[in-house]
């Protein structure tokens, strides 16, 4: 009788994100009552636009290949059309439950994701764990671009660290500030110094509340480390005629130093 043996990949959340939205494989997530959570751009092929104007629309009324399947139980439901091939498998989360519909052509799909595994995110993820500079800039320009045509809310915060910063000072920081971010944040190396976290949905007082936290503990964590690094975080939040350059500039421009901030902590 031979047992069923179950295997896990673990990738960072940033490396997964970037790998799921540039496969040539169509990735669904669907929430417990059947509306797209989130779509990959391979998926949204299927749809003639874009990501914005399906998320929260019921899944069964869009004109993907397939629907996905009802399953009782964790096994993956397959449908098979041609050379496509259609996956649903259900998934309970901390945050909460649904299932992932793949769609994929047999063809040539499954080859390029397993490249991608091993070679595809050397580009896009630092070895800090966070996006490059060159990804990190793409995904901000896609976010402003959204705030242009539905004035959605973006902010930026910037982390910037002097030129005596250790790499593992950065990854300590890293790590620390990712783990006080939602799923759809970003965070990614502006330049050698400076981190970039870009966050949609974000209004000004939200972003200035996060900031907050961020200087208590970024502080805390170079305050422990064997040089003094100084440090600066800054702020800015999308107005009408805004870029990605001229957001990020105007973070920077006004930031706080992290070491007076704790200082005037412990005086008050």
């Amino acid at each position: 009788m031979m047992r069923k043996i179950r295997t896990m990949v673990d990738l960072h959340p940033e490396h997964a994100r970037a790998v799921l939205d540039d496969l040539p494989i169509g990735v669904v997530l669907i929430d417990r009552d059947g509306r797209v959570s989130w779509i990959n751009r391979y998926a949204t092929n299927f749809l003639g636009g874009d990501a914005d104007q399906v998320l929260g629309h019921e899944i069964a009324a869009l004109p993907l290949p397939f629907a996905p399947l009802a399953g009782v139980d964790d096994e993956p439901q397959v449908q098979v059309d041609g050379a496509m091939i259609g996956i649903t498998q259900r998934y309970e989360h901390a945050a909460g439950e649904g299932s992932i519909l793949i769609i994929l052509d047999r063809g040539h799909a499954l080859v390029w994701f397993l490249n991608a595994l091993s070679t595809g995110a050397s580009d896009t993820v630092t070895d800090s764990g966070v996006l490059s500079r060159g990804a990190i800039i793409n995904r901000l320009e896609a976010e402003v671009s959204r705030s242009r045509r539905y004035a959605n809310p973006l902010s930026c915060i910037t982390v910037q660290l002097g030129k005596e910063a250790e790499r593992a000072l950065v990854g300590e920081i890293a790590r620390n500030v990712k783990g006080q971010l939602r799923w759809v944040d970003l965070l990614g190396q502006w330049n050698d110094e400076t981190l970039l976290l870009v966050l949609p949905e974000t209004d000004e007082f939200a972003a200035r509340a996060l900031s907050e936290k961020l200087l208590s503990s970024v502080s805390l964590i170079i305050c422990s480390s064997r040089v003094a690094v100084p440090a600066d975080l800054g702020t800015s939040s999308w107005a009408r005629g805004d870029n990605a350059e001229r957001l990020v500039r105007r973070a920077l421009a006004h930031g706080r130093s992290v070491q007076r901030a704790a200082a005037d902590i412990l005086g008050a």
